[in-house]
């Protein structure tokens, strides 16, 4: 065998043993990879009953199952305690048919009558004419015919037959909070009562406002004023009070808040 081909043999089996050696490395690295992985894996896995043998073993002597005794017996006396409360519930439903938080109806209404006061309610109402006589009633929405302006429109309010002087009532308890002089219908006075109420008298007598002053106290049933002729936008109609009311600040029909005589239903009798 020549030198050359010598040479090449052992460059070829020096080759090899590299080859070799790295494998080995590969495979043990990875087999140590694989048992650190399995490491950690059941490291992170928790056994079944571990943690109460591991507390068994902390505490010598049994002390952890009598802990855990006095821990049931603890929880058995606040179950008990709680007894009487749910059975005291169940007495009152049986009793009153309600839980605690409900009411019944009428206690509702009490209630609600509890938070609304005297000065927030709606007094009681009357005609503003002693017997007087309604010859035209109120229409809010539907027109009804002018006699002085030639043609239809709303009426907010009653007019009550009655001659010039005829002493004009209070229609409630309240406060004069105006005495003007309307254009169109003429000296006019303004009352605010509870409720958020307000009623409005109009075609007054001149002298009304010798009578009544913006700020005065006034009863049901004294004297505000006087009837007279100084609604121009009426003053074809016969004589009468201008009589109209709000609630709220909206228009209401007077009629449906006291008791007062219509002109048609005087007429029904005499059939």
């Amino acid at each position: 065998m020549t030198n050359a081909s010598k040479k090449q043999n052992r460059i070829l089996l020096a080759t090899l043993a590299l080859v070799l050696t790295a494998l080995i490395v590969l495979v043990a690295l990875t087999s140590s990879a694989n048992r650190k992985a399995k490491a950690e894996a059941e490291a992170r896995e928790p056994v079944p009953g571990s943690r109460v043998e591991d507390r068994a073993a902390e505490e010598p002597d049994g002390i952890g199952s009598a802990n855990d005794a006095e821990d049931a017996v603890k929880t058995e006396k606040e179950d008990e305690s709680k007894v009487p409360e749910t059975e005291a519930v169940e007495e009152q439903v049986k009793t009153t048919g309600k839980e605690k938080g409900e009411h019944t109806e009428e206690e509702e209404d009490a209630a609600v009558n509890a938070t609304v006061g005297p000065e927030e309610m709606l007094p009681v109402f009357r005609a503003p004419i002693e017997g007087g006589v309604v010859v035209k009633g109120c229409s809010l929405t539907v027109p009804v015919f002018s006699a002085t302006m030639n043609d239809y429109r709303v009426h907010r309010g009653l007019d009550f037959a009655c001659a010039p002087g005829t002493p004009v009532l209070a229609a409630a308890d309240g406060v004069v909070t105006e005495v003007r002089r309307d254009p169109m219908m003429g000296v006019t006075v303004v009352m605010r009562h509870s409720g958020d109420a307000e009623t409005t008298y109009q075609g007054l007598d001149e002298h009304t406002n010798e009578i009544a002053h913006p700020g005065d106290r006034v009863a049901a049933g004294q004297v505000i004023g006087a009837s007279g002729e100084t609604a121009l936008i009426e003053s074809a109609e016969e004589n009468h009070l201008h009589f109209s009311m709000t609630v709220a600040g909206k228009p209401v029909d007077p009629g449906e808040f006291m008791e007062v005589t219509q002109l048609s239903e005087l007429y029904e009798d005499t059939k």
